[in-house]
């Protein structure tokens, strides 16, 4: 690499050093003309610093800004030696590979470059233990791009095409694996919105260093969730048989009309539900403590020390306002609760019934405040002036504890950023329904003053203290001292006990589920 050339400056004065000419560069035959100017102009013109310093300093800052623009050369060098050996790396793969595509070539590239090429796939088990995996996900139509990926790896023979193409899949896993609670509303519930990209740095050196100390297959093995169910769905896919493969054959069989085949679409149907399901449970740890409502069960449980300990009928939100699937903790129980009405509600569902008849509002236990903190009586508004339920109604609108209260007597409080918790309602008659998708989003519980009882019993309270705040109307709150995480999730099928179990799909979020084109039955003489 060629150093920058600066004229001395054995000058006889600051302003003959003030006047003396820039900086001279030697980038004859060098290619890093363009560098060299952006360096030059950025470190070294223009330093009207230099004139007001001693000789010693003016030297040393000269040299000190020689050093930074060479820095910047050898940084801008590294960098294109480096893209091209990562240009080379993928050239080298794609001639390994053939005509078989990867998902994420740069990274697998670098990957193999850092390792000198050499095979990162000699431990079977963990082979197998990853391929499993891989294939459960594979089929359930998350990703559309992974079955594809599978398939390349089960039609290739040993050697190192068929390690690069396991690395390929395996990083898409990581990344898939590492992100799915985050971005689980979107890829579980939102099919075709999946795509794979790179792991972060660190996932992959973790996994690139148990390769290289032999923990590999434990390493996968953690990656694996604990729960028992998602483990008994996954046990269920691969001791599932179709007479063969399920995808192409499948499709092609279905032309026949027969009682026989009207059997064999129907398990391939239940098939592809159970394995998109399956990832679904991906998103609960283990059942052990907790408060776990499955939305289209219209089910709480709750758990301590993996004992049940409460079970309860829930209503769930409506079509339009859906239950979010989502994760929480539990941080205090509000026994008479007032219930501060949130915009949406307030638009489109108060504001109406109560410009049509004012004296709703003291009927049902409101209060309609202004800005200052002042309630307002409903008789002074002028309601015609909100006849649009679009139009935001500038009072804040709180509805008093009481038996009356859409909160009933018991409110749970979690974290959420979509203002969601657990509560208590005055209409248990509608726990009678089979269909309980009912709610504004929240989810009602039946047995809420069973489920306050316990909780506020580990906050310390005693029963008879119970009834006395709940006799006096105030309204109280108790932290949870106990580690009581909530998951409200959304699971139509799943294995318990060897037994598959079943939902109605209230959301409609199963209606388009792929069938994947995977030969499932070399997927299980894989593994």
């Amino acid at each position: 690499m060629r150093k920058l050339n600066y004229l001395p400056i054995l000058m006889l004065s600051t302003t003959a050093l003030a006047e003396s000419p820039a900086p001279v560069v030697d980038v004859a035959a060098s290619g890093t003309q363009a560098v060299t100017a952006v360096a030059t102009d950025s470190v070294v013109t223009q330093d009207n610093v230099l004139p007001q310093l001693s000789f010693a300093a003016q030297q040393a800052r000269a040299e000190a800004l020689a050093k930074q623009a060479e820095n910047i050369i050898q940084r801008e060098e590294e960098k294109r030696i480096a893209a091209e050996k990562l240009a080379q790396a993928e050239a080298r793969l794609q001639q390994e590979i053939g005509t078989y595509q990867l998902l994420l070539s740069s990274t697998v590239a670098q990957v193999y470059l850092e390792n000198d090429f050499q095979p990162l796939w000699s431990d079977k088990n963990a082979e197998k233990i990853f391929l499993k995996e891989y294939a459960a996900f594979a089929i359930s139509g998350v990703s559309t791009k992974s079955a594809k990926a599978l398939q390349q790896i089960i039609n290739m023979p040993e050697g190192l095409a068929k390690d690069i193409l396991l690395t390929d899949s395996f990083l898409d896993y990581l990344y898939y694996n590492k992100n799915v609670v985050k971005f689980a509303n979107q890829w579980l519930y939102n099919l075709g919105s999946y795509s794979t990209s790179a792991p972060a740095e660190n996932h992959i050196s973790a996994w690139v260093q148990a390769t290289k100390s032999g923990s590999m297959a434990q390493y996968i093995a953690n990656l694996v969730p604990r729960n028992h169910i998602y483990q008994e769905t996954i046990q269920k896919l691969f001791a599932t048989s179709s007479n063969g493969s399920i995808g192409n054959s499948a499709k092609k069989k279905s032309k026949k009309v027969n009682n026989e085949q009207n059997v064999e679409v129907g398990l391939s149907t239940s098939f592809y539900k159970l394995a998109l399901n399956a990832q679904r449970l991906r998103l609960i740890p283990s059942f052990n403590n907790g408060i776990f409502v499955n939305i289209p069960s219209y089910q709480l449980h709750y758990f301590r020390d993996g004992k049940a300990v409460l079970q309860s009928k829930v209503i769930v939100g409506r079509d339009e306002r859906r239950t979010p699937v989502m994760y929480s903790k539990l941080s205090n129980v509000v026994v008479n609760p007032p219930w501060n009405v949130p915009a949406s509600i307030k638009n489109k569902d108060l504001v109406p019934k109560m410009r049509q008849d004012p004296s709703y509002v003291e009927r049902k236990g409101y209060e309609i405040i202004d800005s200052k903190g002042s309630i307002v009586n409903p008789y002074s508004i002028n309601w015609a002036a909100y006849d649009n339920p679009t139009k935001n109604f500038p009072y804040h609108i709180r509805q008093k504890a009481g038996d009356d209260s859409a909160l009933g007597r018991y409110k749970f409080n979690m974290p959420s950023s979509d203002a969601i918790y657990l509560h208590d309602t005055p209409n248990h008659g509608l726990f009678g329904k089979s269909d309980r998708a009912l709610s504004s989003g929240c989810v009602r519980v039946a047995k809420s003053d069973e489920l306050a009882t316990l909780l506020l019993k580990e906050a310390g309270w005693s029963e008879e203290r119970k009834r006395n705040v709940l006799a006096s109307n105030k309204t109280t709150s108790a932290p949870i001292r106990s580690d009581n995480p909530v998951y409200l999730y959304y699971v139509t099928s799943w294995v318990e006990g060897g037994k598959v179990y079943t939902l109605p799909d209230i959301y409609k979020y199963d209606v388009k589920i792929p069938k994947t084109s995977l030969d499932w039955a070399k997927v299980k003489n894989l593994i």
